[in-house]
Order: structure tokens, then sequence, then C-alpha cells
């Protein structure tokens, strides 16, 4: 009998389902996918996001001046589909929960992500070659962190010269 009144008892006990929203922060879901972030010291300006944005969503254009790239990811044109945070290999791009994205229709084509990239110099001759940030060298050029700093063309050299040098002393110990 009166069945309802059990549930609305149990209903008003529990208190409201729905968020406050826009009077309290809403919750954001654990996984969820917002806005993309970049972070300019840990790119290395790879390409590979803008290689797998199926959007068109990012760019990256060189600077006039010729001394870094520019990043740029457009807002309204991003389908929050996370694949450039996915394969970005330094984690320079991570998909925030941050999901408040309105803004004027007239503020749609600056409505970006937008951060400078400057590029590295060779240890040896000073030479432009792509970033590399010290978590980068870290953990790939531990080994030979002189040879990770290098160009190509020093590097080439500075492999022939070991080798000629290792060479060379194996040739001697055998005489």
């Amino acid at each position: 009998m009166l069945p309802f009144l059990k549930i609305m008892v149990r209903n008003l006990l529990q208190g409201p389902s729905t968020d406050p929203f826009p009077f309290a922060p809403a919750k954001t879901p654990a996984r969820f996918r917002g806005a993309a972030v970049h972070d300019s010291e840990k790119c290395i300006l790879c390409g590979i996001c803008r290689h797998v944005c199926a959007a068109g969503a990012i760019q990256l254009r060189a600077a006039e001046d010729g001394s870094g790239m520019q990043f740029m990811l457009w807002h309204n044109s991003c389908v929050y589909c996370g694949m450039c945070a996915h394969y970005c290999p330094t984690g320079a791009l991570t998909m925030s929960d941050n999901w408040h994205l309105s803004h004027l229709g007239e503020d749609k084509y600056t409505f970006s992500e937008d951060s400078f990239v400057p590029f590295g110099e060779c240890a040896q001759c000073g030479a432009r070659i792509q970033p590399r940030p010290n978590v980068i060298v870290e953990k790939l050029g531990g080994r030979a962190p002189d040879q990770f700093l290098l160009c190509p063309k020093c590097k080439r050299e500075s492999l022939v010269k070991h080798a000629s040098d290792t060479n060379l002393s194996q040739f001697r110990e055998k005489q």
C-alpha cells in the first residue's frame, strides 16, 4: 500500500542527486578527457601529435627568426580524442579535466593553446638541433650524454673518431 511513500522517504534521506552547477563546482569523472595542455619544457618537436590529430587541430610553425617552433592547438577544432597525448613520447601533451570551454564567437580564432618551443644547440658546433629537455637527456642520453647533445654531423664525426681510435689501439695491441 502506497509504495511511493517508501521511495519518497528514501530519496529524501539520500539528498539531491543532481549537481549544483553553476552554483558550485561540477564533479568531473576521473577518466574524463578535457582540453589538451601542452608543456613546452618537455616538447622535443617530433610532430607526432600533429600527425595523429584526426581533426587537424595541431599546428607547428617555424619562427621567423629560426629560433624555434610555435605550437598551436585549436580548441574549436579539437575533438578531445586524446590521441596526441597518447602518442606523445615525452608526455608534453596531457589531457586535463578542464571542460569549461565556452567562449564568445568573436574569440573563436584566438581560442587556442599556444606556446613557443626553442631549438636546442649542438654542444660542439652550436648548430640548431631539436630541443633536448633534461628529462629526455637523463632518460635516453644516460650512456653518452655528450653525444646525445650533438647535431647529426658532429655525432658522425665523433663516432668515426671513436671507431678509428678503437681500431688503432687494437692494431697496436696486436703488434
